[in-house]
């Protein structure tokens, strides 16, 4: 278990930046990688920073000869601004590492999906999170894990108006979220990157799909 390597996809968003924290402390991974479009300000003796252009990801294939690979890909289409931009990132960016993955022989693929994912969702951003699970359990990954946060909570690089008054008004109601609504109940971003060592570090073959609920209990 000891001796581990690493590589960490969408390391500047919420998750991604307390995964590498994680990461970079664990005693159990020797050498984390890291996939950047610019360089982060952290300097570790275990940590490569990589700066890559996602829309030539095959060209550094070299790179995906690891234990564990940790996607943490996604984007808002307040950002992507198109349809076609969001699927580029959600899906078409998550597909490639993972058929890298696939390739490299990878024991271990992690992904951040979403609460309602959902390849027959009448919502645009649900579908193709959902289309992004089915396609990666087509692959022949010995253990894919794939984690559904319900509204992350956590500090973020840019304020998002919405998320942050859903964060102060749910936060005040938390007998909403019980029995099968419990899976809904925001969670911290912290938690959903514990939960993802935890299952890669667990070495389990399979397939597993974990709602926001059962990643908070794996955390």
């Amino acid at each position: 278990m000891e001796d581990r390597t690493a590589l960490l996809i969408g390391a500047s968003g919420l998750i991604g930046r307390e995964l590498l924290a994680l990461l970079l402390q664990s005693d159990v991974y020797e050498r984390v990688t890291v996939f950047v479009r610019r360089r982060l300000p952290i300097e570790h003796e275990k940590l490569e920073q990589v700066v890559i252009d996602f829309n030539q990801l095959e060209l550094y294939e070299r790179y995906f000869y690891v234990d564990d690979v940790f996607s943490c890909l996604g984007t808002t289409m307040k950002k992507a601004k198109t349809k076609q931009k969001f699927i580029q990132v959600d899906y078409e960016y998550t597909m490639r590492a993972a058929t890298l993955a696939e390739k490299c022989h990878v024991q271990t693929f992690l992904t951040v999906s979403a609460i309602g994912a959902d390849p027959h969702s009448p919502f645009f951003y649900n579908r193709v999170k959902g289309e992004t699970e089915e396609a990666l359990q087509r692959l022949a990954i010995p253990s894919l894990h794939i984690f559904r946060p319900s509204l992350l909570l956590g500090k973020r690089e840019e304020f998002r108006l919405a998320e942050k008054t859903a964060e102060l008004v749910l936060g005040r109601l938390p007998f909403l979220f019980i029995g099968k609504w419990r899976k809904y109940k925001p969670i911290e971003a912290k938690q959903v990157a514990r939960a993802m060592v935890h299952a890669a570090t667990a070495c389990r073959k399979g397939i597993y799909i974990y709602e926001s609920d059962e990643v908070e209990t794996l955390a």
